[in-house]
């Protein structure tokens, strides 16, 4: 079956960060032969002092196929591996969601979005614990991250939401131009789309910005790009302000 993890501490200040946390676990799956488990994303949630993250607010998440009596194993390697690496102030929360066992999986998806847009309490994540489908841990601290972490889970399995850690890169030169279909074929790109949402065909050039990010769009790695008002290269990679809706 598929699930989605999520963890989210949001006053983490040392030790191994989610990202990291979430690349462990990553291999962990992989190598215990539980199932095979997909790169983990950022996501950006709304940034408040109360969660203390005044400028930015992010929970990472994975998608992984595993196999279901697995499940419980997973869950007790996972819970114990974060809570060896987090630190005495954070307030770490973990989050796996099954969406083929929910019933109210719509409902997940706007608590999600919602997330992403207002501040969002503790007890609003929690009325979700009880609901078949949704695992939530508070591992840490007040637990406030399970908030994140669930709300981190969900927008990965929307397919439409995240950003992939690490830059694109191709080459040695700077603002290189390359085509759509060089990216494709050297690279884990799997589309590359306008930010109007159209897809380029193979033949379309592209310049590379100075720091290229690949987002989770339609379910697949994707690159976004904009318009140069130039014949050639028409594109060029988006730039990190304009990616902030992922």
């Amino acid at each position: 079956m598929r699930i989605y993890v999520g963890i989210d501490d949001s006053r983490q200040l040392d030790g191994n960060k989610a990202g990291e946390t979430a690349s462990l676990l990553v291999e962990a799956i992989e190598k215990s032969g539980w199932g095979q488990a997909k790169i983990p994303s950022r996501h950006r949630l709304y940034p408040h002092p109360s969660t203390g993250c005044r400028k930015h607010n992010t929970a990472r998440s994975f998608s992984a196929d595993i196999k279901e009596e697995a499940l419980p194993a997973f869950l007790d390697y996972a819970t114990t591996l974060i809570r060896g690496l987090i630190t005495p102030d954070s307030n770490t929360g973990l989050a796996i969601v099954v969406p083929e066992k929910m019933d109210n999986y719509h409902e997940l998806v706007d608590y999600a979005y919602r997330v992403k847009e207002e501040l969002v309490s503790q007890d609003e994540a929690r009325r979700f614990d009880d609901q078949q489908g949704v695992f939530l841990l508070e591992l840490n601290g007040t637990g406030r991250g399970i908030i994140g972490a669930l709300a981190g889970a969900v927008l990965r399995s929307t397919g439409n939401d995240g950003q992939f850690r690490g830059k694109l890169q191709m080459g040695e030169e700077e603002y290189a131009v390359v085509s759509v279909g060089e990216i494709l074929a050297q690279t884990h790109v799997e589309q590359v789309k306008s930010m109007d949402f159209q897809i380029l065909g193979c033949d379309e050039r592209v310049r590379l910005g100075e720091k290229v990010k690949i987002v989770l769009l339609d379910d697949l790695y994707t690159l976004m790009v904009f318009p140069t008002d130039i014949e050639d290269p028409r594109w060029q990679t988006s730039t990190t302000n304009m990616l902030r809706v992922f």
